[in-house]
């Protein structure tokens, strides 16, 4: 699981910011949103503009720079990659990572998107590879740790990351580092609901029509049962046939059938997108969803977020700005957090009282309590 994400001189990161997983508090109340002693379930919120979907862009950069999956765009943009108001040359990101009784360490620095300056990878404090790019040099580390002492690593060109070269070039052992880091950031998924459709980072290679992968599935009356049971939509959904083109998903009517997409509202569309990709919940090392309920009416953006608490092997963070869900009936003051110019901080970190299950959460943010 993550523990720590800190990030520097990229996008509106000037100065470090770091998402700390580990400020655990000893709440006796909603424990499913607390994994191996680390934050779980987290809740994000923040001002317009203060970085909470930069920040994900942040946390997924490790995804195009260890593996061959896509970028977004918004993630690779060359004007806006590094900090206009920085004079740092070069964005910062440092991951820290639990693997059973490992702490697992990985830094590098890029001069742009595609761009490799720096890499480091320790575990519990022995370093295991340190190389500079620029010199394409190796700088220190003991690559016995992660069976790679008889490869040659100076000389390397270009920005492809040491680490993944190593794992394309060495045999693993099951309990290897390598593995561990790979396996965790090929199982990483952000994604949002937009009008532009499926915008999503991690996981798949390339995107698939939705409504086509359910109906090639089986799943639409699936997904009808899920729209009635969390949203008390009651549609009828089915499929029809057209001569020369695909089958259509479609909601019954007593006179007609009309495809889907032309009545499903924004809301709709966006649980659709939500069904389709719970449907991979279960094997998502890290999911990040921006803002999450951006089309939903505030009693389901709960029912969501009690639904995502159920999965209990997946580490997830929701950002959104809606206070309705800022509860300790939902979650608890350690798992709400909020990014103020460039910090983030829990609830309970943020106030002097010792928060309590009783404490209402939504009246105390409305009112400044955890503005620092």
């Amino acid at each position: 699981m993550l523990r720590k994400f800190s990030v520097s001189g990229y996008k509106n990161f000037k100065d470090e910011t770091t998402l700390d997983l580990t400020q655990v508090k000893d709440y006796r109340f909603n424990t499913e949103c607390i994994a191996d002693k680390l934050l779980g379930k987290v809740l994000l919120m923040g001002p317009n503009g203060s970085g909470k979907s930069n920040l994900g862009y942040a946390l997924f950069d490790i995804v195009y720079t260890l593996t061959d999956k896509p970028p977004s765009v918004w993630q690779i943009d060359p004007q806006s990659f590094i900090n206009g108001e920085g004079k740092s040359e070069f964005a910062t990101f440092e991951y820290e990572f639990q693997q059973g009784d490992v702490i697992l360490n990985y830094v590098y620095k890029k001069a742009g998107p595609y761009k490799l300056t720096y890499e480091k990878m320790s575990a519990n404090g022995k370093i295991i590879i340190e190389f500079d790019h620029e010199q394409n040099k190796k700088l220190s580390g003991d690559l016995s740790l992660v069976n790679g002492d008889k490869l040659r690593l100076d000389g390397q060109q270009g920005s492809l990351s040491i680490i993944r070269f190593i794992a394309n070039n060495t045999s693993q052992r099951g309990g290897s580092p390598i593995v561990f880091l790979m396996d965790f950031v090929n199982r990483m998924l952000y994604f949002k609901s937009t009008q532009d459709g499926n915008m999503f980072i991690g996981l798949e290679r390339v995107g698939e029509d939705i409504e086509s992968y359910m109906i090639r599935n089986g799943l639409i009356k699936g997904f009808e049962k899920f729209l009635k049971e969390n949203a008390e939509l009651d549609m009828t959904l089915d499929t029809i046939q057209v001569p020369g083109m695909p089958d259509l998903m479609v909601q019954k009517f007593e006179s007609k059938n009309i495809p889907f997409p032309s009545v499903a509202s924004s809301g709709t569309k966006a649980l659709e997108l939500f069904y389709y990709w719970s449907r991979r919940f279960n094997e998502v090392s890290f999911l990040f969803i921006d803002e999450f309920d951006a089309f939903y009416h505030f009693e389901l953006a709960e029912k969501v977020v009690r639904l995502l608490i159920t999965y209990e092997k997946t580490q997830i963070i929701l950002t959104s700005h809606n206070t309705s869900i800022v509860s300790n009936q939902v979650m608890r003051p350690d798992c709400y957090l909020q990014i103020r110019n460039g910090k983030i901080s829990s609830f309970s970190e943020s106030t002097d009282r010792e928060l309590r299950e009783g404490h209402n959460l939504e009246k105390m943010l409305r009112n400044g309590e955890f503005n620092e």
